[in-house]
């Protein structure tokens, strides 16, 4: 019984605290006020929560912790990512308690902590530059021009089937040349055909990608916007079942008679 209880007071809670936040973070078409930068801290800090426990759970303490609790001394890898993180800690809090301190710049061994320090990040930052380039290479461009390079010109093909395959190939290359070529440096000695002909195959690159720009905006706001009626529509159900919009119909027909 008292777990059932405490079971149900904490979702209790758990609603109009989102409610609440809900209502912070909504206020920020409002301006820029300290409700609204709440509501925005407290996000943030969850999704940061949430992503630490993801990858402590995912990642570090099936592998890394896991691994050294059977065995320290087997691996001697395995503490490297350990001594990385130690050295970023320190010097992240070094610099925390060094912001606004007024004196001479930082000499020394704090000095050469805050170099040792930005190591770390220049790693995750280029492991991270990695993953995202190689992922757009082998997920999206190379799979994107081998498609446009084998149906670009469907010979045989019904008309409206050749004309999407030449389409999709001239705006897919169209695209590469606008990302290569700069028009004003590398077409300054080509003969004028060649530098027209170069100039509107980027002009259609750009705005191929003008138009794949558009069509993402659109598909994210779209995904928001369902994101949000759809926390709209959890939080009506969950106010409702507690029966407070009951007890405030009620109250609201005893004071109008309606």
């Amino acid at each position: 019984m008292a777990s059932a209880f405490q079971a149900g007071w904490l979702d209790m809670v758990g609603l109009w605290a989102g409610i609440l936040f809900s209502l912070f973070l909504f206020s920020a078409i409002l301006g820029d006020h300290l409700l609204a930068r709440l509501g925005q801290y407290v996000l943030v800090g969850a999704v940061l929560g949430y992503a630490v426990t993801v990858v402590w759970q995912s990642v570090l303490a099936t592998n890394l912790a896991a691994a050294l609790r059977a065995d320290p001394v087997a691996d001697p890898v395995h503490w490297v990512p350990v001594g990385l993180v130690l050295l970023m800690l320190i010097a992240g809090i070094e610099r925390i308690f060094a912001q606004g301190r007024r004196g001479p710049p930082t000499r020394g061994g704090r000095r050469w902590l805050r170099w040792l320090g930005v190591f770390p990040v220049l790693l995750l930052v280029a492991a991270a530059v990695a993953v995202a380039g190689i992922g757009a290479l082998q997920g999206t461009l190379s799979p994107q021009f081998l498609q446009a390079a084998r149906s670009g010109l469907p010979w045989g093909a019904p008309m409206e089937t050749f004309l999407t395959g030449a389409l999709m190939l001239l705006l897919t290359t169209a695209g590469l040349v606008f990302f290569v070529v700069d028009p004003d440096r590398h077409l300054g000695g080509q003969p004028t055909w060649v530098q027209r002909t170069m100039r509107g195959w980027v002009w259609l690159g750009q705005r191929a990608i003008w138009l794949a720009a558009g069509a993402v905006f659109a598909r994210l706001v779209a995904s928001r916007l369902s994101l949000f009626i759809a926390e709209l529509h959890y939080l009506s159900s969950a106010f409702q079942a507690t029966g407070v919009s009951e007890n405030l119909a009620a109250w609201w027909r005893s004071i109008t008679g309606f």
